[in-house]
């Protein structure tokens, strides 16, 4: 029971206080010492590897921004050759539509087995960024030629 009286007897508030007055008396004198160690040229293994830690990001930092450039300019390169690709395309299937077309108006028609087939051709025509002259051309077939059956004409 007697220690129980001592316990209640503690002023809390001036312990409080003087936990607080060490701990920062521990702080101060914590700094002091690594001031006074940079300050003389000496280093402790904390302070080595604070340093070694602060150099590692700034290397990796440095490491990151290189790499980060390189990646923008091969994207760069890769923008510029998918753009050649498809303009590329473009023209191959520009080609290809304006052959099918001359041959479908010299069969005055178009036969029903290249229907689905033309029509393909026209869409990857327009998906690479086809302009209007491929358009026109696709819908005069559609829209002016006849459906030949697949027998009626002969294959080239």
């Amino acid at each position: 029971m007697e220690a129980i009286r001592e316990l209640t007897a503690i002023d809390l508030t001036g312990f409080i206080l003087q936990f607080f007055m060490v701990l920062t008396g521990i702080k101060m004198a914590v700094s002091l010492l690594e001031w006074g160690f940079e300050k003389l040229g000496l280093e402790t293994k904390g302070m080595r590897r604070q340093r070694e830690e602060h150099d590692l990001i700034i290397h990796t930092s440095q490491n990151l921004a290189a790499l980060q450039e390189q990646y923008l300019k091969e994207t760069r390169r890769s923008d510029a050759r998918i753009a050649q690709l498809m303009t590329a395309q473009r023209e191959i299937l520009a080609d290809r539509i304006n052959e099918k077309y001359k041959y479908y108006l010299s069969l005055n028609g178009i036969p029903e087995d290249e229907v689905e087939e033309f029509t393909n051709l026209h869409a990857a025509y327009k998906g690479v960024g086809g302009n209007h002259s491929g358009d026109a051309k696709y819908e005069y077939c559609m829209n002016h030629l006849a459906h030949i059956p697949a027998r009626a004409y002969d294959h080239p």
